[in-house]
């Protein structure tokens, strides 16, 4: 990255085209980064507020440093280290485009005398006739793929290039740099993180967007056909399964059972096993003064009616130790209005009067009901990005170790001899090439030692 040559009246281009420039950007970018990995991503409010205080809460919420990754401040980092990238580039271009294309046949005895590496012989009349053109042969059979040209003055010069395509190892680079930039914005604002519980048996066409909170619809229907989770014996979590089925139009296109780290994909959307919760389910007996009675389930957090609607019941609180026993707060209200609040304990039969009946009420039986959370991501710029990976990697490797090799063989009258000079030049690999041109040395010595 170098400042603009060709454009240093626009203050503007010279400062979006500077190396400190860049050198800020990048070590601002590690910096947060840094930051964005000390501090939580992604977590509720509340634990930010219990964890670092009021104070630091306001900086951290103000400055979405709870939400690093997708803060405007953080995209406009990413942009702008993008646009001093793209103008480097241009800024660049020219320069590479005229080291490409330069005649390297140009040079005369006198420019090649001069590298640092080169070997030199002299040719007697009679070794001449002989020897000329058998090293010219064992240059391009050595070399490889050799270019010559006639020279003004008597001398023939021949070339051999590998690795020219190099320079352009640098704008492949700059380029897998923006592509992953692209793909992480196409993710960003194309892309959504959601969450979804379902019981077993439950079915959902929508999950709830991460940070609005709002309903994404998914375009099909994911249920949860078996949930299981194992514990250790001091009751931490050992490993929950969901098993998943996607429905589309009522038809079952896709069955798996995920764990963590092992998830299910569809249309681009992948659901992980992130997490479990479990709600009380409490099984009651009930039966009024006028003779009819039942036994029924009642899941937290739903209603349940008994019988033809008069009665409606529903679990307030849940406890699944008292004395030995679990118990459970239940409301219960009649079809007139009437409502009441009854505690229960199992097998404990209680009454009640409503609605101008008499009850008796028990509690039959009562357990956690398990549910999957799921973790929901959607990502279309995923490929982007590891494409764009992919060729930064292979830009690393080209600009690093791919070198520019050019080695020259002039064949000419000098000071009334006949000369032979052999000259190399490299821009990487300095000791690889010299053992390369060392054989090619000791190669021609051998030629004219055979032809002297």
């Amino acid at each position: 990255m170098e400042k603009s040559t060709g454009r240093k009246g626009n203050p503007i281009w010279g400062t979006l085209a500077s190396v400190k420039l860049a050198v800020f950007l990048l070590i601002t970018l590690a910096i947060t980064s840094i930051i964005g990995t000390l501090i939580p991503q992604d977590e509720p409010l509340q634990l930010y507020l219990e964890k670092y205080g009021p104070n630091l809460f306001k900086i951290i919420t103000a400055l979405r440093l709870n939400d690093m990754y997708h803060a405007w401040w953080f995209t406009g980092l990413l942009l702008a280290f993008s646009l001093n990238l793209i103008v480097c580039t241009i800024n660049r271009f020219p320069i590479t485009l005229k080291i490409y294309k330069r005649d390297n046949l140009s040079h005369d005895f006198d420019y090649l005398s001069r590298l640092p590496l080169k070997k030199e012989w002299e040719l007697t009349p009679d070794m001449q006739k002989k020897a000329n053109g058998a090293i010219a042969d064992t240059f391009k059979r050595i070399a490889g793929k050799v270019k010559e040209r006639q020279k003004d003055d008597g001398g023939n010069i021949y070339m051999a290039e590998k690795g020219k395509w190099s320079y352009w190892g640098l704008y492949g680079l700059h380029s897998s740099i923006l592509i992953i930039f692209i793909g992480a914005l196409v993710g960003l604002f194309w892309g959504f993180k959601g969450y979804v519980e379902l019981f077993e048996g439950e079915a959902t066409d929508h999950i709830v967007d991460r940070y609005t909170y709002e309903n994404l619809p998914l375009g099909f229907q994911v249920r949860c056909d078996k949930f299981t989770v194992d514990f250790y014996d001091n009751g931490a979590p050992k490993k929950y399964v969901s098993d998943l089925t996607i429905l589309e139009n009522g038809k079952e296109m896709l069955h798996k059972a995920i764990k963590v780290n092992s998830p299910l994909t569809y249309k681009g959307i992948t659901f992980y096993q992130a997490s479990y919760n479990s709600v009380p389910e409490i099984s009651l007996h009930i039966s009024s003064s006028d003779g009819k009675q039942g036994s029924f389930v009642v899941p937290a957090m739903e209603k349940v009616t008994w019988p033809d609607g008069r009665l409606s019941l529903g679990i307030i609180q849940y406890l699944p130790d008292i004395h030995g026993e679990p118990a459970a707060q239940v409301w219960v209200a009649s079809a007139r209005g009437d409502t009441d609040t009854i505690w229960l304990l199992k097998n404990h039969e209680r009454g009640f009067h409503i609605g101008g009946n008499v009850y008796k009420i028990s509690l039959v039986d009562a357990k956690n009901r398990y549910m999957t959370g799921l973790q929901v991501k959607k990502d279309p710029g995923v490929w982007i990005v590891w494409f764009g990976c992919t060729a930064l990697i292979l830009g690393f490797v080209v600009v690093f170790w791919v070198a520019h090799t050019r080695i020259w063989l002039w064949i000419g009258p000098k000071n009334g001899k006949t000369v032979v000079l052999l000259a190399g030049q490299t821009n990487k690999n300095q000791i690889g090439f010299e053992s390369e041109f060392i054989k090619l040395s000791d190669a021609i010595d051998r030629t004219i030692g055979d032809k002297a």
